[in-house]
């Protein structure tokens, strides 16, 4: 009984992992819609097809609006991988930024030093908070 118990548990701690892992993604679409009996529901998924004429996505969710009210400025050096993982972390959460590369234009790298007193790439300012290096935590915080 105790060896059919612990060979379950080394089987099928794998599997649950595997599992785990598989599981399904989310949207951040959230859908609003009536089903038959006239309750509303929100989803993450969408509605049946029969209910398709009565639903309809919620407003923005609260990342896209995050996203187009941030003001984020990034000086970078085009040889510089953290800068390349900074660009990409704005990115892939669809915030627009602006991105100066101080070896190519002498303005951007005059206003970085006045900006910030410390030398090295990535420097971003994210509405109005100078983040020296890459630090997602921080970018993180910094976003509204």
């Amino acid at each position: 009984m105790k060896l059919s118990r612990i060979y379950l548990i080394i089987c099928g701690f794998p599997l649950a992992i595997q599992l785990l892992l598989a599981a399904p993604t989310f949207s951040e679409t959230l859908y609003t819609w009536t089903d038959k009996n006239g309750v509303v529901r929100r989803t993450y998924y969408p509605p049946p097809p029969d209910y398709s004429k009565r639903s309809a996505p919620a407003q923005e969710s609260s990342s896209q609006r995050t996203a187009q009210q941030n003001q984020v400025e990034i000086y970078v050096t085009s040889s510089c991988p953290y800068c390349k993982q900074a660009r990409q972390f704005f990115e892939s959460r669809g915030i627009s930024y602006k991105a100066y590369d101080i070896e190519k234009d002498e303005q951007a790298a005059a206003r970085k030093k006045k900006l910030g007193s410390e030398k090295g790439v990535p420097f971003a300012i994210i509405n109005g908070t100078a983040i020296h290096g890459y630090s997602p935590q921080r970018y993180t915080s910094a976003l509204k």
